[in-house]
């Protein structure tokens, strides 16, 4: 009977894969274009990145951990939208001064997370009803807002353009139900409160609004529609030996995927392996698979490089890129792509975490983990998760026989309720964390 299974999964390794196919994408100069794309059809659902400037999120709440996902507030910075927060509270609306708001709080979207937007990130991490922008209330089950928000949009490319400023005060999300809030000049003239009924946008992660126009936009495909965004956003990028904030022409991913990055010689024919960690970071892809050039034209693709996307239970897919070119005219990405049923060096044995110990805890400076397991493990991934489902945390270990120990160092977290996790060859498991 061995034997048999053993053939048996030698020939479903073998099966498992498809031929590799060339595929591309076109975004028009200075993308201007969101592709939402599709691997098993390469369908492209294309749509106007301009047209929008904030993002109300409109999936539901998944307590404890997938709260964010309901509250999340995001701009449209890869088309230089700015968001400033100001000490004034709703409540003062007619006395709002705009006095120095060049040097107030500026806040960006996460570079891993969709659920954490700009408004987000000011939360108090050691407050779970906290969400930056507003606290959950208990007894009505709102999340209601407190400060005044100024948003800046530059309405031309040219350096140095003038900014138009309007008003923001987000009200409340009512019962993960609906957002309320008001927009105006930034005189507080022409003042208009909006509502945005998240029923109204079932299977889609945002609502978008355009600020100056006062409208709602129903722009993004149904998320089961696709896996990969191909767009532009800002991220922490190194130039002339300054590290700024800078938009990028990127690749982020369904929050349903999960991505690995392999990075050796062979890498963009090599098919995935149960070595391979897999995070549901959104920039895992990202923009760096190519070197920045400040010329038009084609830039470099970085070579001995491949993503591995996993879309559900035995579903993954690998992704390397051959060419990237922008100029004024044109703008396009090639790149390959091949399915995999399995990944390679998969054991008949299923791990199996037989114990798991977390100590001290609460902590402060450093945490230990000690762990066992039925079976040999390849890959091993241990994370600390903050409330949010954000990923503070990480370390990767491999080749463990049975027993295995490890310690992290927490004196950089904030003071809070944390998850800590272990991911090894299929076997996961999670403990809380308090960190004082």
């Amino acid at each position: 009977m061995k034997k048999i299974l053993m053939l048996a999964t030698f020939f479903a390794i073998q099966a498992s894969s498809f031929a590799q196919t060339a595929d591309s994408v076109s975004m028009l100069p200075g993308t201007v274009l969101d592709v939402y794309y599709n691997f098993s059809t390469g369908n492209r659902d294309t749509v106007r990145n301009n047209n929008w400037h904030i993002a109300f999120a409109t999936r539901k709440a998944m307590p404890p951990l997938k709260t964010m996902q309901a509250v999340s507030i995001r701009i449209n910075e890869g088309r230089n939208v700015e968001i400033f927060k100001s000490n004034t509270l709703i409540s003062s609306w007619s006395t709002f001064d705009t006095a120095g708001w060049m040097a107030w709080p500026t806040f960006y979207n996460s570079d891993s997370s969709w659920d954490i937007g700009a408004l987000n990130q000011e939360r108090n991490m050691t407050n779970p009803y906290d969400y930056g922008w507003g606290q959950y209330n208990q007894t009505s089950h709102n999340v209601e807002g407190s400060n005044i928000w100024l948003i800046a949009i530059t309405t031309s490319p040219v350096p140095g353009a003038p900014k138009t400023l309007k008003r923001l005060a987000v009200q409340k999300c009512v019962y993960d139900t609906q957002w309320v809030f008001i927009l105006s000049n930034v005189d507080g003239t022409d003042s208009t409160t909006m509502i945005i009924n998240k029923a109204s946008y079932n299977g889609k992660m945002f609502a978008y609004v355009d600020v100056l126009s006062k409208t709602v936009i129903d722009r993004e495909p149904m998320m089961n529609s696709w896996d990969l965004l191909f767009t532009r956003y800002k991220a922490l990028v190194t130039l002339y030996g300054q590290t700024l904030m800078y938009p990028v022409m990127g690749i982020l991913h369904n929050p349903i995927a999960s991505t690995a990055k392999l990075i050796a010689p062979g890498a963009k024919t090599t098919a995935p392996s149960s070595s391979l960690v897999f995070k549901e970071n959104n920039t895992q892809i990202g923009w760096d698979w190519k070197y920045i050039t400040t010329s038009p034209g084609a830039w470099p693709v970085k070579d001995s490089l491949a993503y591995f996307v996993k879309l559900g239970v035995n579903n993954y897919w690998s992704l390397s890129f051959n060419a990237y070119f922008a100029d004024a005219s044109v703008q396009y990405i090639k790149f390959n792509k091949k399915q995999y049923t399995t990944l390679t060096g998969v054991e008949q044995n299923t791990k199996t975490l037989t114990a798991m110990h977390v100590y001290p805890n609460p902590a402060t400076d450093g945490v230990n983990v000690n762990g066992a397991f039925n079976n040999h493990v390849n890959q091993l991934n241990l994370s600390i998760i903050d409330i949010t489902g954000r990923e503070v945390l990480s370390q990767n270990y491999s080749d463990i026989n049975g027993a295995f120990s490890a310690s992290l160092a927490t004196h950089s977290l904030k003071s809070g309720l944390y998850f800590i996790s272990i991911s090894a060859d299929g076997a996961m498991s999670s403990k809380k964390l308090i960190i004082e």
